[in-house]
């Protein structure tokens, strides 16, 4: 495990080293990444960085991947695209990153709102839980529904008016709670997509009821999942996981091609690298 984070470590410095040494050219430019400013219906301000293929055409047909928690993930989510992109054998994709705009305690009450399906229980854990400065409660969680809907009405049709994308391969990346909001996705907008990699996903919400419900779990379109979770990982969170897994190997759900890797000693945060290139890997090589 160890020496293939150094390994990736490694590879993404080089890549920033010869993106500042080379001179520019359509093999060697590093992709070209747009930003662009949207707001919800409530005025809150979000914006979306769009990376393109190194060589994009606008008429051509691309593949498409949302990820979740932009604000600190962009960068590996694009290292790690980008040393796959240097083979053949990878699709091309266009990546969106979704970010918060300010500081990190405003990432933080961000994503704590919309990324959570319903408001934080206490009477089930009968413990106070602290992110990014503030304790969870009833005023700044449960917003997972109407950030699905910003999502599903405002940002993809953004994106996907101005792009030509397979809509029908389109792909959902999230760790922690953004990996419970694209594991929502799969339960209640089942439509939305057909790519899934969560990154240690915080499937415990509120005693897991996000699966509690089994016929909710069946897919009902083919889709491929990729799950990545640190063998460091707390209880809390690995136990419930464990479970879903199983669930959703059923043979009932035919129509989901579900991948579960554990990473030896890996923890909460330092899945991320190898999760992300290993998801990217797996669910955009090319078919042979």
């Amino acid at each position: 495990m160890y020496k293939k984070l150094l390994f990736l470590s490694m590879a993404l410095i080089m890549i920033v080293s010869q993106s500042k040494s080379q001179s520019i050219s359509p093999e060697n430019s590093p992709p070209q990444t747009i930003i662009k400013q949207l707001k919800n219906d409530k005025g809150a301000p979000y914006e979306l960085a769009i990376t393109l293929p190194s060589a994009y055409q606008p008429e051509k047909e691309y593949k498409i991947l949302y990820y979740l928690d932009a604000y600190w993930l962009q960068d590996m989510v694009r290292g790690c695209y980008r040393l796959k992109a240097m083979s053949s054998e990878m699709e091309e994709v266009i990546l969106v990153g979704i970010l918060s705009v300010g500081n990190e305690k405003d990432w933080h009450k961000q994503r704590n709102m919309d990324y959570t399906p319903t408001v934080y229980d206490l009477s089930w854990l009968k413990l106070k839980i602290e992110f990014g400065g503030m304790f969870l409660d009833e005023t700044n969680t449960g917003g997972a529904e109407h950030f699905m809907h910003f999502l599903k009405n405002q940002i993809i049709p953004t994106i996907e008016k101005e792009y030509k994308v397979n809509a029908k391969t389109r792909g959902i990346l999230g760790h922690s709670f953004g990996g419970l909001l694209a594991f929502y996705s799969f339960v209640n907008y089942n439509d939305l997509f057909a790519n899934y990699i969560l990154l240690a996903p915080a499937i415990w919400w509120n005693d897991s009821e996000i699966f509690q419900d089994k016929a909710s779990l069946l897919s009902q379109k083919e889709a491929k999942m990729f799950i990545a979770m640190g063998t460091g990982e707390i209880n809390m969170l690995k136990i419930p996981l464990g479970k879903l897994t199983e669930e959703l190997k059923s043979k009932d759900n035919e129509k989901l091609v579900m991948t579960y890797k554990q990473y030896e000693n890996a923890t909460h945060n330092s899945v991320l690298p190898q999760g992300i290139y290993d998801g990217i890997e797996l669910l955009y090589t090319k078919s042979k």
